[in-house]
């Protein structure tokens, strides 16, 4: 089955070819610049699906594939839920100027009060059929330093089980993380 990765972020795209990899090598990645797609899509909504949806139909329909977008967020329970599903858009610059911004804003805020969580939403879309969603959360706490690894985003500054999510490797990232078991929930719903 072919199957194009509509994202243009090229860790989400190499997270998914490695986890589709380990569950199903009969499958036929694309990348959206294998098939020249330059488009982005906005990110409008303030709900992870319906970005994750969008960006799906869009990219199905454009190419004639069968589609699976994302849309990923972290919310912060001391931040109101900031930076939320504007996760990449909150604040200009890189990766570590937003988890800086993030670190800068909870100074002082007790341990107990530091949780979050990466939400996730996974939209697959077949030109002419029905769209497929998955969502999970997966909770943390906001560490008081950041511990660059092997992460991106805000994995630098989010403990999972007393661990930096940098330090967790692609392997365990897949066991619970919404691309990891969303795959696996993609795969039965395909045999179905």
């Amino acid at each position: 089955m072919k199957i194009l990765i509509g994202t243009n972020n090229k860790n989400k795209l190499g997270q998914f070819e490695r986890i589709f990899k380990s569950l199903d090598d009969t499958l036929e990645l694309f990348s959206l610049a294998d098939l020249n797609i330059t488009d982005d899509v906005e990110e409008d909504s303030e709900d992870l699906l319906e970005n994750a949806s969008k960006k799906a139909r869009y990219y199905g329909e454009k190419s004639g594939l069968p589609t699976l977008a994302d849309d990923t967020g972290l919310f912060i329970d001391a931040l109101d839920g900031e930076p939320g599903t504007h996760s990449k858009r909150w604040l200009s610059g890189s990766d570590r100027d937003r988890y800086l911004k993030v670190l800068e804003r909870m100074e002082g805020v007790p341990r107990e009060k530091r949780t979050c969580r990466y939400r996730g939403a996974l939209a697959f879309y077949s030109p002419g059929k029905d769209l497929w969603t998955y969502q999970q959360d997966l909770e943390g706490v906001i560490s008081p330093v950041f511990k660059e690894g092997k992460g991106f985003g805000y994995d630098p500054i989010v403990l999972v089980n007393n661990k930096y999510y940098s330090d967790y490797t692609e392997e365990e990232k897949a066991q619970i993380s919404h691309r990891g078991m969303g795959a696996r929930e993609l795969l039965k719903h395909l045999t179905n």
